[in-house]
């Protein structure tokens, strides 16, 4: 059974008349223990998704439809809201950590108050586990850096702080929302390592937000490629990146630097993606798309391919698309 399951994911923002679609229903599933990529352009809504799953979009302007199933409880009731509960395993790791960690309270009492929150503990005992947690991240001198303000450290260092308070939720499903976009690339091996050795010791499955195919390669197992708020493409990270079945995966790949393509001109993809509302007959990628043919005219289901791949392109099966080396 899947740790978590997603089902006709859509969110709608704007009221009445004015309200525009930015997710299309979305399905979804993560094993324990898994790490799956989700890449996309901006604008393709990945962390749209994410936010969703969280329950942290404003009900005052967003509206949540479908149903997701974690570790065998809903996360939202019948009205498409998030469940107060304070034991669902999920956590988030955001892209900037300066927006996410509060500047006036030192790294340690962010650290505590959530444990205490979340785990009930007394102080003393969370203090005891914040020092563990901050040194299972790699954090040296952590009775130091509990004294530190986040604007003190490093942007890795803010970093392994914020996955920190997010493992002090003792979660089940981390998701990592681009967590390697504002460091250096040291830095970005070392946090990508540190995810890959949490998930392999705590049995904890990732969702990791990203648009960099190479991280996802050297991090993922599966990955699911999002395209004006559809997922277009999923399957194994290995058979996805060598064999991509849809042209917008093969689109990303092709627009990858390489040791060739020095002093050349880099591959793009022609256009932009489309705006949330805005209406695109049949295959959403077709106005961008180097192969369209009268049959993208028509909605694109998910087609299956070998290998436990899915492709949203009428012509999957018959173009031979380039992928990664």
């Amino acid at each position: 059974m899947p740790l978590l399951e997603v089902a006709g994911l859509e969110v709608f923002f704007g009221h009445e008349s004015e309200e525009v679609q930015a997710l299309h229903d979305i399905n979804l599933t993560i094993e324990p223990g898994e790490i799956v990529g989700l890449v996309g352009e901006s604008g393709s809504g990945k962390t749209v998704t994410s936010l969703a799953l969280m329950g942290l979009l404003d009900p005052r302007s967003a509206r949540v439809r479908g149903h997701a199933v974690l570790d065998g409880d809903p996360l939202w009731d019948e009205r498409g809201r998030r469940r107060p509960r304070r034991d669902v395993p999920l956590a988030m790791v955001f892209q900037e950590p300066m927006t996410a960690l509060d500047p006036v309270f030192t790294v340690g009492r962010q650290l505590v108050e959530t444990l205490r929150v979340r785990q009930h503990m007394t102080k003393t005992a969370a203090r005891g586990e914040a020092l563990n947690l901050l040194d299972s991240v790699g954090i040296s001198d952590s009775r130091a850096r509990m004294k530190a303000y986040p604007h003190e450290l490093s942007g890795g260092m803010r970093q392994r702080v914020m996955i920190a308070i997010a493992l002090a939720c003792n979660p089940s499903l981390l998701i990592a929302d681009e967590p390697t976009t504002a460091v250096d690339v040291t830095i970005q091996a070392q946090l990508l390592d540190l995810i890959r050795d949490l998930a392999r010791d705590r049995g904890m499955a990732v969702l990791f937000v990203t648009h960099d195919l190479g991280v996802v390669a050297e991090t993922c197992d599966r990955v699911v490629t999002m395209y004006a708020g559809q997922i277009v493409e999923r399957g194994p990270v290995r058979r996805v990146l060598s064999d991509p079945g849809h042209p917008y995966t093969a689109g990303l790949l092709a627009a990858l630097p390489s040791p060739t393509s020095r002093g050349g001109r880099l591959e793009t993809i022609p256009g932009r993606v489309p705006a949330p509302g805005e209406l695109v007959s049949g295959c959403v990628f077709a106005p961008r798309c180097p192969h369209r043919r009268e049959a993208c005219e028509d909605v694109q289901p998910l087609i299956q391919l070998e290998d436990q791949r899915d492709a949203r392109c009428v012509r999957a099966h018959e173009l031979d698309l380039k992928g990664a080396p």
